[in-house]
């Protein structure tokens, strides 16, 4: 346990540099972000690390609710993307829903590899389903890297 706490000191180091810059900066902003959380928009997007939604839109801790998973996708099914959809509408009243996929999603790219890849393979069975929809569109697209950005193209709008 200890070595695994030596692995991630530097995580805590960064998280003990950043709240105090914050607090430099403005010393009351962690009582003020505790009191309420009223974000304007509900980001749905993909797990990929390269996606952060606050760094990516400029926005602050507590001005976007955030759902995160792979490929960003919308399962009728997932009670957890439901619940979300339901607070932020229902109790944050958000005014905009995000939908925010990205080129090069490697969700995108393991539906449709062929190859197996465990129980994700049944999370990513609507891309495969959008490709089939879509296979003369896509046919139609010889690169495979311009396939893929288009498949998550029309993956967004699938959902």
């Amino acid at each position: 346990m200890t070595n695994t706490l030596n692995n991630l000191k530097h995580l805590f180091d960064n998280n003990l540099a950043w709240a105090n810059k914050l607090k430099q900066d403005n010393p009351d902003f962690f009582s003020q972000l505790s009191k309420q959380q009223a974000p304007e928009y509900l980001w749905i997007g993909c797990s990929d690390s390269r996606v952060p939604a606050n760094v990516i839109t400029g926005l602050e801790p507590g001005e976007v609710f955030v759902h995160r998973n792979v490929a960003n996708l919308i399962h009728p099914s997932d009670m957890n993307m439901l619940s979300v959809v339901e607070y932020a509408i229902e109790v944050l009243e958000v005014s905009h829903i995000i939908l925010c996929g990205h080129y090069g999603c490697g969700g995108v790219h393991a539906a449709m590899d062929g190859c197996r890849h465990g129980l994700v393979d049944h999370w990513l069975q609507p891309v495969r389903d959008t490709a089939e929809v879509h296979a003369e569109q896509l046919n139609e697209i010889d690169d495979h890297q311009q396939k893929m950005n288009c498949l998550c193209e029309l993956t967004i709008k699938a959902q």
